[in-house]
């Protein structure tokens, strides 16, 4: 859908920043040679991630599956459990944001004992990689989150708009947990930045998923592909495609895609292009198919089309149709009567000869 910028595909192992007790973490993971990414225990962290290449898939705790793709952002929410696994090959690269929310249950860390500290990073002071710090769910970006954005009743899989903009954005998020000095700052931009990706999903997306809808249906108009396979690219299942399609444009793809096509039929035969060559280039098997859809969509069979004629139709009369109607004439307005000296004046003019005279 567009080129995704090469400052994102670099290798991020994670930038730690506390406040406190609470723990918050931001980066990009690659994750090349994972299948298993998380394997059925609830996660120790309140997590938000977006996919920004790759494809896997999210299993919920009540085994509801949910494709992961590039678009997709989902929630890793403390004491649910779930699992995460991504396809071989894909080259998957994810932006991530968590908080402090540490378990103390072995289960959370795959059947382990949880261990009990943090290693401070000499390098960098102030910065940590994080193995666990005993705490409580006491983080108000949590608990702003459940109740806000509704994450503990809805799917925890949702649609954003990867826009340009946006990527961007999550990038700045970054360099500010880089360098950001005044660290109470640090909760407030990362529910700000959650609050941008999930409302990027509503107009926006919208707009944008219909125009690249129009635009894969334009640039394919020859390709014989079924409708899923052609559209199988964007960030959306084919269900959900087809049923925001109708919601905006008040018809089905299928529909446009006939329409675009009936259009361009028009444009070859125009051309001189015959019926036949017409239809097998327009992706149909079948001529005789494309004549019946072509009559349907447009009144009259494309046989009617001459390219020689600039109003390009023929003049085409259906068999069953009313004949037309004689034209009608139109009576001139009667003259205005002269008045009535003048009608004796008239009267009174020598009449012109048309002829010699008898001599």
């Amino acid at each position: 859908m567009f080129e995704l910028p090469k400052k994102f595909d670099r290798e991020y192992n994670g930038i730690f920043r506390t406040i406190g007790r609470d723990v918050f973490s931001t980066g990009i993971l690659k994750k090349e040679n994972v299948s298993i990414d998380w394997n059925g225990g609830s996660f120790p962290l309140f997590s938000v991630s977006v996919v920004l290449r790759g494809r896997g898939t999210y299993v919920d705790e009540d085994g509801t599956e949910y494709p992961l793709m590039p678009g997709k952002l989902f929630f890793r929410i403390p004491h649910r459990k779930h699992a995460t696994y991504i396809e071989e090959n894909s080259r998957w690269l994810e932006f991530y944001m968590s908080c402090h929310f540490m378990s103390e249950d072995a289960a959370d860390y795959g059947g382990q004992p949880p261990p009990d500290h943090m290693e401070v990073d000499e390098k960098r002071e102030g910065y940590l990689k994080l193995k666990n710090m005993p705490g409580q769910d006491d983080n108000w970006i949590y608990s702003m989150c459940k109740h806000v954005f509704c994450i503990n009743t809805q799917t925890p899989v949702r649609e954003i708009d990867l826009s340009l903009a946006l990527l961007n954005e999550c990038f700045d998020f970054i360099s500010f947990m880089n360098n950001e000095t005044n660290q109470s700052k640090i909760p407030l931009e990362m529910f700000a930045l959650i609050t941008k990706l999930l409302k990027s999903r509503r107009e926006d997306f919208s707009d944008r998923i219909t125009s690249e809808i129009k635009k894969i249906i334009l640039e394919n108009l020859t390709d014989n592909r079924s409708l899923p396979e052609l559209l199988k690219d964007l960030p959306l299942s084919y269900p959900s495609l087809r049923q925001h399609f109708m919601r905006v444009m008040g018809h089905n793809i299928g529909e446009y895609q006939i329409q675009c096509r009936m259009e361009e039929a028009v444009n070859m035969l125009m051309r001189g292009v015959s019926v036949k060559e017409t239809a097998f280039s327009l992706g149909y098997k079948d001529q005789f198919f494309f004549s019946k859809q072509f009559h349907q969509k447009l009144g009259y069979p494309p046989s009617a089309i001459n390219p020689l004629n600039p109003r390009g139709v023929k003049r085409y009369q259906p068999k069953d149709a009313p004949a037309e109607p004689e034209p009608v004439s139109v009576t001139p307005p009667p003259q205005v009567k002269a008045s009535a000296p003048a009608q004796k004046a008239k009267k009174a003019a020598p009449k012109k000869s048309s002829g010699r005279s008898g001599r």
